[in-house]
C-alpha cells in the first residue's frame, strides 16, 4: 500500500493571481465593494496553484484567502491569535476575520460561496444555521503580510452563538460591535478595516493615493507609466532598470573635477571660486578616471521631477562601494517637487584609480510617498538652488550661509 505525502507547509501548493491581472484597471488599498463580480471572474478564470513557499515572497503574486467575519444579532466574533501562533508576524493579534490558503481539493469545481462555506466550517465550530454574504475584497500593500495576500471578504450571518475556533493556537468569543473597539489598535490590519467598514466606516480610495511610505516596484513602473514621477531620456527597456524598490540612474555627460593644490581653503562665507574645479565632457561609454583622495561632482544621465508628495534617494551601488567609490557623501535626499538631473558626489577612498563609464549604471534611487502633499515644494521654494540643472553645478553654499 502506497505512503500517504504529506506536504510541508513551504511546499503546499495554494491558489494565487497575478498582480498584474488584479491589479490591471485600478489599484486600490482597503475593501473594495464595488464592482465585486468582475474580481471574482476574474480570480476564478485567471487563477493558478504555485508552491507557498515561492510566493510567500513574491509580490507579482497574490494568494487569495476567504476572510470569514461572523455577526449574530450585533455581535461580531472576536478571536485572539496566541504567542505560540504559526505565523509570528501575527502573533497575540486580535481578529474578527477567519481565513486560510486554497488548494485544488478546495475547489473541486464549486463557487466562491462555496468555498468560503468549506472554509467557515473547517476553522469553526458551530451549532446553529448560517448564511453567507460577500462583502468585499481587501487589499493592502503597506505591510509584508498584505504585499503577497488578497482577500475574499464573506459576513457569515448566524442564529446561534454556540461558536467556538478550532485552531488550538486561537481563541474567541462573541462580543458586542462596539466593544471590540477597546482592541482596535491590537486588531490585525485586514480586521480593523474590516471592523471599520462594519462599523460604517468608509471601505476603500481607489488608485495608489492612500499608500505612504517606500514605492515597491509595481508602483515605481505603474507611477512612471502614469507620468506621476516623471523620469527622462527613458529608454525602451527602462523596465529592466527597476528593482524591488529602486530604478538605476546612469552617469551622465557632465563632470566637474576638484583641482587639486589650487586653493589652500574653500571661505564657505564667499563661495568656491570659479576656477576651483576643472569641468570635463564626456560622450556615452567615455571613461574617466577617479583618482585615490579626489573628488569630483557629475549629473545622471537622467533627469528627475517628482511631485508634492514624494520624496527620492540616492542610494549608491554595493558593487562600487567595495571599491572604495563614493556615490553621494552626504546630500542623497531629494525633495518633493525637486525638478532636475540628480548630482552624485563622486570620491575614491580606495588605494587605486577607478575607471568610471559615462552611461554606466551608478546610483540607485528609491521614492517615499509621504503622508500628505508638501505645502511647499522644493522648486521655487527658499532652500532652491539647484533646480532646473541638467549639468553638474557646483556648490552655491554661500547663498545659505549668508542667508541664514
Amino acid at each position: 500500500m502506497p505512503k500517504k505525502v504529506i506536504l510541508r507547509k513551504h511546499d503546499e501548493r495554494v491558489m494565487v493571481v497575478s498582480r498584474e491581472d488584479l491589479f490591471r484597471d485600478d489599484i486600490w488599498n482597503g475593501l473594495k465593494v464595488e464592482n465585486l463580480q468582475k474580481y471574482i471572474n476574474l480570480i476564478s478564470t485567471k487563477h493558478k496553484f504555485l508552491p507557498r513557499g515561492q510566493v510567500e515572497s513574491d509580490p507579482s503574486w497574490k494568494q487569495v484567502i476567504p476572510y470569514l467575519v461572523f455577526e449574530r444579532n450585533g455581535e461580531i466574533f472576536l478571536m485572539r491569535r496566541k504567542a505560540d501562533h504559526t505565523d509570528l508576524r501575527l502573533a497575540n493579534n486580535y481578529s474578527i476575520g477567519v481565513g486560510g490558503h486554497l488548494n485544488r481539493r478546495d475547489i473541486n469545481g464549486s463557487g466562491i460561496m462555496s468555498w468560503a462555506k468549506r472554509e467557515f466550517e473547517e476553522e469553526i465550530e458551530y451549532d446553529g444555521k448560517y448564511k453567507v454574504e460577500i462583502l468585499g475584497i481587501l487589499n493592502h500593500d503597506a505591510n509584508d503580510v498584505g504585499l503577497v495576500h488578497i482577500g475574499l471578504v464573506v459576513k457569515v450571518i448566524g442564529d446561534s452563538d454556540k461558536i467556538a475556533i478550532r485552531d488550538e493556537h486561537k481563541s474567541g468569543e462573541l462580543v458586542p460591535i462596539g466593544e471590540a473597539s477597546k482592541v482596535y489598535k491590537q486588531m490585525e490590519t485586514w480586521s480593523q478595516i474590516v471592523y471599520d467598514y462594519l462599523r460604517g466606516g468608509e471601505s476603500v480610495k481607489s488608485g495608489t493615493d492612500n499608500f505612504s511610505g517606500i514605492l515597491p516596484d509595481w508602483i515605481i513602473e505603474k507611477y512612471i507609466r502614469e507620468g506621476t514621477i516623471k523620469i527622462s531620456p527613458l529608454p525602451k527597456n527602462w523596465q529592466d532598470a527597476i528593482d524591488q524598490v529602486s530604478m538605476d540612474f546612469h552617469m551622465g555627460v557632465n563632470i566637474k573635477l576638484f583641482k587639486a593644490g589650487t586653493y589652500r581653503f574653500i571661505d564657505t562665507k564667499r563661495g568656491l571660486p570659479n576656477d576651483a574645479m576643472e569641468e570635463i565632457n564626456l560622450e556615452e561609454g567615455d571613461p574617466f578616471i577617479l583618482e585615490p583622495g579626489s573628488f569630483a561632482i557629475a549629473s545622471t544621465r537622467e533627469v528627475l521631477r517628482l511631485p508634492a508628495d514624494i520624496l527620492g534617494r540616492l542610494e549608491g551601488k554595493s558593487s562600487l562601494a567595495r571599491l572604495g567609490i563614493l556615490v553621494h557623501s552626504t546630500a542623497a535626499r531629494f525633495d518633493p517637487g525637486w525638478n532636475g538631473a540628480p548630482v552624485l558626489e563622486l570620491g575614491n577612498l580606495g588605494p587605486k584609480p577607478a575607471i568610471l563609464y559615462c552611461g554606466m549604471p551608478i546610483c540607485a534611487f528609491t521614492f517615499e510617498k509621504i503622508g500628505a502633499p508638501v505645502k511647499m515644494p522644493y522648486e521655487g521654494s527658499r532652500s532652491d538652488r539647484y533646480s532646473g540643472s541638467r549639468d553638474a553645478v557646483a556648490s552655491k553654499i554661500e547663498k545659505s550661509v549668508n542667508n541664514k
